[in-house]
This record gives C-alpha cells, structure tokens and sequence, in this order.
C-alpha cells in the first residue's frame, strides 16, 4: 500500500457552507465528485452527500488538484444557478492526506455510514453514497443506461460537462452517474480483505465517532484561508469597534480573534494570526 495516495476530501458537517438540500443538488454533488475525480487521475473509494455537506474518500496522485475541482465545480453550480447567497460565508472543502491504512480504512467505514447521522437508512439504502457496492455480488450491484447510448448533446444537458467521460458510465433516469461506474470498490475490498474485517470496521463507538468529528472540524478550521478569516475579522471589527480592522489596537484585534474562535469561526491557529494581524505567538501568548 502506498500511503502517500490517499486522501479525504469533505466539508464541514456542522456548518451550512455547501446546502445540497434538494436531489437535484446531491446529484450534482455526487457526478462532482466523479467528474472531477476523473479528470484529474483518481479513484474513488467512498463517497456520500447529505444536505449540508459531504464526505469522499480517493485514491489520487494530487488530492489538492482533485479538491480544487470539486470545489470549483460546487460553486460553478449554485452560482449559474443564481444562488450565490446559498454558500452563506463560501464554499470550502478540507482534503487531508492518510497516513496508514487503518486511517484509511476507517474514514470509508465513516463516509459509509455517515448517512445515519441524519436519515434513518442503512447505509446501503441510502441514494446518495456506495449503496451495496462492497462485497456484493455483482448480479445485485444497480445498473442503469451507459453513456455510450445517450447522444453528447443529452450527456452534457445532464452532467454539465465537455470533458468526455468513459462511454461504459452508467446513469439512473435522474442523471446520477452511478456509484457502480466510478467508485473503485475492489480496490476496497482489497484493503480490508473479508467482509468480516468490513463489518467489524462498520462497528464504531460513538465516543470514537465524536471524536473524529471533532478532529475533522478543527482541520476545517485551520484550513481556512487567511482572506476568508480577515473578511471575517474585518466584518466583526466594523460591527463591534466601528473601525477598520487594519486601525484597530491589540486588544481590540485580540477580542476579535477570540470571538471567532468561541464562534467556532475559527482555531488558535498561524492562519488567525495572520488574519488580524498578529504572529501565532503573540496571539497564543495573550488570549
């Protein structure tokens, strides 16, 4: 196993930052994520939308490059569609590199079943994921109508895209390209070897569940782009000081920093410093 290829690409559950509330948005979500895997040499291991946000797992030799298209793709979408204002603050997606295959293995088994969080579905009734693809049989893997029967004109009505895809894709009547076509799901099998390994990975306690929510948000945090977090500091300066940011003293520059993090805006982190312009050291020394 090369350590090195394998990436988690998501959002922030606990935020509204990527609305896909409606089916038409998970749909395009999902074919987002195949597309833009596609283009840029990945595979898929493990995908799921849900209303406010999403979670992959890919197997990539630039998973930077593939987050970067996804995201563009996601904004593409709600800003063609003149709904700009439904990002909220923006758009951000986290794409962190996994270091062993027990990582690995664990965020499929929590992008799998991630859907329990919020539906009351098993993760492989649940349309907007991998469904039954691992360790199934393939009479029972579903099927739909394979690009290579639909004119280009239709492909590119449906899935918003020049970029021709493999002609064997299959999609359902909504437009979904199915999991089926793009997910990698031997490739899974191969990582945990029996369904008895899956399923034991498919047990996970809700301590451990929480804590890795945890883990992601804080990565969601400090991932934040230094203009998306001074936007932010400048916003709360005008509002509460009446000044810009920039003219602001320390203290007041700190009191902004620290309503953004119990705000859950932010971390204690290089990027926030920077943001309100303060060195990390300084801005951990006097908060």
């Amino acid at each position: 196993m090369n350590d090195n290829n394998y990436y988690h690409i998501y959002s922030d559950g606990g935020r509204a930052d990527i609305p896909f509330s409606s089916d038409e948005d998970k749909i395009f979500a999902m074919n987002s994520v195949a597309i833009a895997s596609f283009s840029t040499g990945s595979s898929v291991l493990a995908v799921e939308v849900n209303d406010t946000h999403l979670h992959s797992v890919i197997f990539s030799p630039d998973g930077e490059k593939t987050r970067r298209e996804i995201q563009r793709r996601l904004s593409r979408h709600f800003i063609a569609a003149g709904r700009k204002n439904d990002l909220g603050e923006g758009l951000f997606l986290s794409c962190d590199l996994m270091g062993s295959r027990e990582d690995v293995m664990t965020r499929i088994i929590y992008t799998f079943r991630n859907c329990m969080d919020f539906y009351r579905k098993m993760p492989w009734n649940y349309d907007w994921g991998v469904g039954n693809l691992y360790f199934a049989e393939e009479k029972n893997i579903r099927r739909g109508k394979p690009l290579h029967q639909i004119s280009y004109r239709k492909q590119f009505s449906l899935l918003k895209t020049n970029l021709k895809l493999p002609q064997n894709w299959e999609v359902d009547d909504r437009g979904l390209i199915l999991p089926s076509s793009y997910v990698d799901y031997h490739h899974v099998e191969q990582l945990f070897v029996t369904p008895r390994a899956f399923l034991a990975f498919l047990y996970v306690r809700k301590e451990d569940e929480q804590q890795m929510k945890q883990q992601f948000n804080k990565r969601y945090l400090d991932n934040r782009s230094i203009d998306d977090l001074r936007k932010k500091a400048k916003a709360r300066c005008s509002t509460r000081f009446g000044k810009a940011l920039i003219n602001a003293s320390v203290v007041e520059r700190l009191n902004i920093a620290s309503e953004m993090i119990r705000a859950n805006e932010a971390s204690k982190s290089e990027s926030l410093a920077k943001a309100v312009f303060l060195t990390k050291d300084d801005l951990l020394r006097l908060l």
